[in-house]
């Protein structure tokens, strides 16, 4: 029986503990020497209980936890190129992937040579060089540029893209920013011949369908072949994503097995011997999946693949979990990084979802089957396990998507081998592919259609926020038990009343609390260079300011603003005040009117001047949005023990008579429980020396004026106020802010000073007797820390860990049993 359950899909037990010490290894602070004594420890005591022929999964399990810290720490912290971080260093290196932008482009170059200080350091990494300027250069050149090295700064606000981690999990951990005049090219057309069958693959495809298909399709097939959903659109990546057909863009299982049952399929109808068969079917399989990269979704479908067809050749058994799992192994070993790649976790859960809950519901609704309903079984299966994921990520759900690929499947399926025979006749006969591209078209055509018709439909994408982890937790756990991949149905009833009561508490627990506590939350929102606070009381949402980019591309409120909302699950707010008519403070507020529910936006003053002020009035007047104008020592009281009063501008300041915009903004006084927080947008000396001589305001927080500017927080202003904690809203610059000067003023005051520049979105959280100061970027907790911090906590988990160990082992014949008498 132990020996049983010791070898019984033996990867699922390795995979999990390496998982889980992959996570606790990015998320916690250890120490190489933890790792090390750790991996001594386990080995040695495996030796010795292998010695004695008695197996412990648990030191198993532990010896695996940390060989995934072990991999992670070798994939991360040996950088050859992390310490020259801040530098000006020249490198020199083959460019591997080049995409242009309109411009710059970003190139990824592999370094060979590192030239710092007159000191030369060899070494391959590869490094991000965005290039601006009119340079172009290509993939296999060998160029030397010069710049600052940086690190690529993570995610500063929650929840949203974390670019540093992307990078990360391609092997980048460095980039430079330059001009082309800093680059040389040393030589040209240094390709591998493995590197220059890709880049012949990609143009191949890439001409082939140009030739053959219009343009729409054209960019559908070769998103689809290529798995590059960049040659989309992006009206259609939306459609395609909200309807849940992302999948469709990223070679995964489904374009996997489509093709191998083609080629199969045809290798049989000429005779080929099924070893021989199945062998080159592998081979090809193998060899397209290099050509696209091999892609973590590729991997995983040809690794499973591979062991299927081996095991019936070889008329082995075949245990799909414990392939997947298998599959996982490999890959995290490879590169333990994947495992936080979006990709990685839409394809190896939505496969595991359809190995485990299919055949569940093929029994469930043993009446209804056929090939029709076994398809709709399985896009059901995979929505029903994926759906956690998708929502994290893409905030959206599609009620209808189980429509959407129930029909779109099969029509894609059968573009994808059309376009695979266009690919192959392309080399012989265009006549062949004219009439192969006409059918294409046609089917794509009908395709597009029945997509359009379906993204109309009612209900076609519902918003959601971003699940937590405990929420995750207990979809997974309430799924798998209706499947009983959880068997619940071996305890007593009493038992399972007792489980069933202590999950509704924890549901009500997380979804009361929130709504019950009486609190004040003030989000100082990461937008840059700018202004944006998300304030919340009672269940209300207010934003005072909305961030906006006054230079440059990048879109605060599409790439930001917006999607943190959303993720936070704030689709209406009660109200938008905005301090001033500058982009850095109110650019975004036009996009956030068409996408959410607001219902009421105050100013100050008008200026029918400014062009972002009457972008703002039209937009308003579109979406039925109020406009009101509030005015000096005016109160609003915006929730239970929270009231807003104006302290700036007086009513009888107009625009003509003050030269600086600045010196119009909205100044707010927040008083919450005996808390007060003053909000000045970016008055300056003129105005402070204005409001200090009135009436004397101790403060407790002060959101710093004009983003910590020289021209603002002059001493009198501080002295007045006297704020024990002052918060700055900056980003990179060019104006200097925040002054070293001004940093010193409130320093020798011992004002404590927070900055989203360093600290990303910081939160102050006022309840009636206290307040919480936290920011999200902060250093990893040393694992000492924790211990000391939560050894309580800690203590009972691992006691209700060894006691449902030890239970387990000493009942497991009650399962042994059991399966017994359902035989």
């Amino acid at each position: 029986m132990y020996k049983k359950t010791y070898f019984n899909q033996p990867f699922v037990q390795f995979t999990i503990p390496i998982i889980i010490g992959i996570v606790f290894y990015y998320y916690v602070k250890i120490d190489f020497k933890f790792i090390a004594i750790g991996l001594i420890v386990s080995l040695v005591l495996f030796l010795i209980c292998f010695f004695f022929n008695k197996r412990e999964l648990l030191i198993l399990y532990f010896l695996f936890f940390i060989i995934g810290m072990l991999t992670i720490h070798e994939k991360t912290e040996n950088s050859i190129l992390l310490p020259f971080v801040g530098e000006n260093v020249e490198i020199k290196g083959r460019i591997v992937e080049a995409k242009y932008k309109d411009d710059f482009a970003n190139y990824i170059v592999e370094s060979q040579n590192i030239y710092y200080n007159d000191s030369v350091y060899t070494g391959k990494e590869k490094v991000l060089l965005k290039c601006y300027g009119e340079g172009k250069y290509e993939t296999g050149d060998i160029i030397s540029f010069s710049g600052i090295l940086n690190e690529p700064r993570p995610n500063t606000n929650p929840k949203l893209f974390n670019y540093k981690l992307y990078l990360e999990t391609n092997d980048i951990f460095t980039i430079i920013s330059t001009r082309s005049y800093f680059v040389k090219v040393l030589s040209k057309n240094n390709l591998s011949l493995g590197e220059n069958l890709r880049e012949k693959f990609k143009t191949k495809v890439e001409s082939t369908f140009d030739e053959y298909l219009n343009l729409k399709n054209s960019q559908l097939m070769k998103s689809v072949m290529l798995g590059e959903i960049s040659y989309l659109d992006e009206e259609y990546q939306i459609k395609y994503r909200e309807m849940g057909l992302a999948h469709l863009m990223a070679v995964s299982g489904l374009h996997i097995g489509i093709i191998s049952s083609f080629l199969i399929s045809a290798l049989a109808i000429v005779g080929v011997n099924r070893k021989v068969n199945v062998g080159m079917t592998i081979a090809i399989l193998w060899i397209y999946g290099y050509l696209i990269g091999f892609p973590p979704s590729v991997l995983r479908s040809l690794i499973m693949f591979t062991v299927l067809m081996y095991s019936q050749v070889q008329f082995r058994s075949y245990d799909e979990i414990n392939t997947i799992a298998f599959a996982a192994f490999v890959l995290l070993i490879y590169n333990p990084l994947w495992l936080f790649n979006v990709g990685f976790q839409l394809s190896f859960m939505a496969t595991l979802s359809l190995l485990l809950f299919l055949k569940e519901m093929r029994n469930k609704f043993y009446p209804y089957k056929g090939k029709a309903m076994t398809s709709l079984y399985s896009i059901l299966a995979v929505q029903i396990g994926i759906a956690p994921i998708t929502i994290y990520y893409f905030n959206s759900i599609s009620p209808i998507s189980i429509l959407a690929n129930f029909l779109l499947i099969p029509l894609l399926s059968i573009g994808v081998i059309i376009a695979f025979l266009i690919l192959l006749f392309s080399f012989v006969s265009s006549f062949v592919c004219y009439f192969l591209g006409l059918v294409l078209n046609g089917i794509l055509n009908v395709e597009n259609i029945i997509l359009n018709m379906i993204y109309v439909l009612p209900f076609g994408s519902v918003k959601m926020l971003s699940p937590s982890v405990l929420e995750m937790f207990l979809y997974y756990f309430a799924v798998f038990c209706i499947f009983n991949i959880v068997r619940v149905d071996v305890f007593p009833f009493k038992i399972n009343r007792v489980i069933f009561y202590y999950l509704i508490v924890c549901i009500l627990f997380t979804a009361i609390l929130p709504v019950v506590e009486r609190n004040l939350t003030i989000e100082f929102i990461d937008v840059g260079q700018g202004d944006c606070m998300l304030i919340e009381t009672d269940g209300r949402y207010f934003l005072l300011d909305t961030g906006g980019n006054a230079f440059g591309n990048f879109d605060v409120g599409e790439n930001i603003v917006l999607p943190y909302l959303v993720k936070k699950g704030v689709f209406s707010l009660d109200g938008v005040f905005i301090t001033h008519f500058h982009e850095d403070h109110c650019k975004s507020l036009p996009l956030l009117m068409e996408n959410l529910k607001v219902k009421r936006v105050f100013i100050a003053y008008e200026n029918e001047d400014s062009r972002i002020y009457n972008d703002i009035i039209s937009s308003a007047k579109e979406n039925k949005v109020h406009v009101y104008k509030i005015g000096y020592n005016q109160k609003l009281d915006i929730g239970q023990n929270v009231s807003i009063r104006v302290l700036w501008p007086k009513e009888e300041t107009h625009l003509k008579h003050i030269d600086n915009e600045n010196n119009l903004s909205l100044v707010l006084l927040l008083n919450s429980f005996d808390k007060k927080i003053l909000f000045t947008g970016d008055i300056e000396f003129e105005i402070e020396s204005i409001l200090v001589q009135g009436e004397k305001e101790d403060i407790d927080f002060l959101k710093v004026p004009h983003h910590g500017s020289s021209t603002s927080s002059s001493e009198d202003f501080i002295d007045f106020f006297s704020p024990k904690y002052g918060f700055i809203q900056v980003g990179k610059n060019n104006f200097g802010h925040p002054n070293e000067e001004v940093l010193e003023r409130y320093k020798d005051r011992g004002i404590e000073i927070y900055r989203t520049d360093e600290s990303g979105l910081i939160t102050l959280d006022i309840r009636p007797n206290e307040y919480d100061i936290h920011t999200f970027i902060r250093e990893k907790s040393a694992i000492n820390d924790i211990i000391l911090n939560y050894g309580l906590e800690i203590s009972f988990v691992l006691i209700y860990m060894l006691l449902s160990y030890y239970i387990s082992k000493k009942n497991c014949h009650i399962f042994r049993e059991w399966e017994d008498y359902e035989i």
